[in-house]
């Protein structure tokens, strides 16, 4: 059953026109106001509920917002796509203080207590300051959704004919970049998405996504009205309509697919010149934007580090939360306020409160065994095999550990680790071995502060799967880009040289730290081997 409802309205209106619509039975006389759930919601809203949180905290089943009266309205106002955006980050942030909160204050729910101590940013928040991600560089961007907004805008006048809206796309000069994902992993899909954005925006095309993926569409908010049905709605039956167009139209509305493979990230393009039709379509895998600002024969070196003031570092990582934001409400899905604890491991909710506690310094570990990991092949091993197997990968983090002894001592900070793997018998064994304990982190003093000889290690038990192979790939994405989202909130990041995913967090984490990429089997010391984030994003498939 769909949750939403499609209106045509079939006049012209304006921004600030404000709509209510009624609806009535058949077996009724009386009509009734039609009301839905105010979505994102609002601080006010979530104060005045945390009574209601409280009262069902037994009951996680029951703490649904749609439930709650003030998250319901019945007027319907214009919203644009980054206004929607921005809202969703100021809930989610909202939201994250609530679970800093709730982790730090035994009575979270004294009416008195309204004060919200500080807590490990997340990456989107970061990407807001200047120093992170550039002024001029947030300019250029605000700038291409304003235009972005605009032209479809006046393109999707569903009062125009075809021809009408292709004559208006050519007189405007209007050229499309439409994004087609490849089927493989979600570090392989949004590195191809990042890339083909920042092709979008270096030559003034509208950005048109793939919206065969109803995952991500359903745990993402976009700042970019990127519907093709709403936008171009005749794009998916050009096939069949073209040859019934006029020789005018049929040469002017140019369409050309085109696919990327691993020569991508090593080599230049001139995007104008080698992609001269109106309609893009790009697919693929792999990366391209560290060599589009590093390489020094590329002709956009210069305006993106000299121009916009930005660097290899940091570019993709800005790229990203410029586009995509995590949707409270797949957030709230992951985390709810409240949530029992494993047997081994740990809930989702303490993996979240751990990692944005500054109370802790946490540092990623990704290790990558391969896709048969997550498609149910039984690769049975006993546990201590399996540590000294992977061993490389937890030796690299105590001396990361020991390194910064002093470091920790003096910011009063617990260095833990956040696991991740594909592999659910890695995370499995680490927890039998070195389970972080959760009195440490709610306990008034540091008392595991000066253990630094033995790894705390912060994990979920439960099985993984990969969104290709899953038969709930709802699912799979959901738990991958969480756990993405974790990941993306260390500190430090160690992982598989073979993946895509760890890497494409640590890039879009924006902590801008060198990272360590370790092999099955590799060197048993990564003492002075880590590689900063320019080199790193040559390796694999690229960024």
């Amino acid at each position: 059953m769909s949750d939403i409802i499609s209106l045509d309205i079939h006049r012209i209106f304006l921004a600030d026109d404000k709509f209510r619509f009624t609806y009535q039975w058949s077996n009724f006389n009386q009509e009734k106001l039609l009301s839905w759930s105010q979505w994102p919601l609002t601080m006010k809203c979530l104060n005045l509920d945390l009574n209601n949180f409280f009262k069902y905290k037994s009951q996680s089943s029951k703490l649904h917002f749609n439930s709650f009266q003030c998250s319901s309205v019945d007027i319907l106002i214009h919203s644009t796509s980054r206004e929607l955006f921005i809202r969703e980050q100021e809930a989610v942030s909202y939201w994250l203080d609530l679970q800093n909160n709730a982790s730090i204050y035994e009575n979270f729910f004294d009416k008195n207590n309204t004060s919200i101590k500080a807590r490990r940013l997340v990456p989107f928040e970061l990407a807001k300051n200047s120093q992170v991600c550039s002024k001029k560089f947030q300019n250029w961007i605000l700038n291409y959704q304003k235009w972005h907004e605009n032209i479809s805008f006046i393109i999707s006048n569903r009062s125009m004919t075809f021809e009408e809206q292709s004559q208006r796309i050519t007189e405007l000069n209007i050229r499309f970049l439409i994004y087609e994902k490849e089927i493989s992993g979600i570090a392989d899909r949004i590195i191809h998405f990042i890339s083909s954005y920042l092709v979008a925006l270096l030559t003034n095309r509208l950005f048109i996504f793939d919206t065969n993926w109803p995952e991500f569409i359903h745990t993402m908010q976009s700042s970019l009205n990127y519907q093709p049905e709403f936008v171009i709605p005749w794009f998916s039956q050009f096939d069949i309509i073209k040859n019934n167009l006029s020789l005018n139209i049929q040469h002017t509305l140019t369409i050309k697919n085109y696919w990327f493979s691993l020569e991508r990230y090593t080599k230049d393009y001139d995007y104008e010149k080698n992609f001269p039709e109106r309609i893009l379509i790009f697919k693929g895998h792999t990366g391209n934007v560290i060599h589009t600002i590093k390489s020094n024969s590329s002709i956009y070196k210069k305006f993106l580090t000299i121009d916009l003031e930005m660097n290899p570092e940091n570019i993709f990582g800005c790229l990203f939360h410029s586009l995509f934001t995590y949707r409270l409400s797949a957030l709230i899905k992951r985390v709810p306020l409240f949530s029992l604890n494993n047997q081994l491991g740990h809930s989702p909710q303490q993996i979240l409160q751990t990692l944005l506690s500054p109370k802790f310094f946490p540092i990623g570990i990704q290790i990558r065994v391969g896709d048969e990991t997550m498609t149910g092949i039984d690769l049975s091993s006993d546990e201590q095999a399996i540590l000294k197997k992977f061993k490389n990968f937890f030796t690299c983090s105590q001396q990361i550990i020991n390194a910064t002894d002093t470091f920790f001592r003096e910011t009063n900070q617990i260095p833990i680790i956040f696991l991740l793997s594909d592999d659910v018998r890695i995370r499995q064994a680490a927890l039998k071995n070195w389970q972080f304990s959760l009195e440490c982190f709610q306990s008034s003093e540091n008392k595991c502060q000066s253990n630094n000889s033995s790894l705390n290690i912060l994990a979920n038990s439960n099985p993984v799967f990969h969104i290709s192979y899953a038969h709930n790939r709802m699912l799979a994405f959901e738990l991958g880009i969480f756990d993405n989202f974790l990941f993306s909130l260390c500190e430090q990041h160690i992982f598989s040289s073979a993946s895509g995913f760890g890497r494409f967090a640590a890039f879009a984490s924006l902590k801008l730290r060198n990272i360590y990429s370790m092999s099955l089997n590799g060197q048993p010391s990564c003492q002075n081997q880590s590689l900063s984030l320019t080199e790193a994003g040559y390796y694999w498939s690229g960024i």
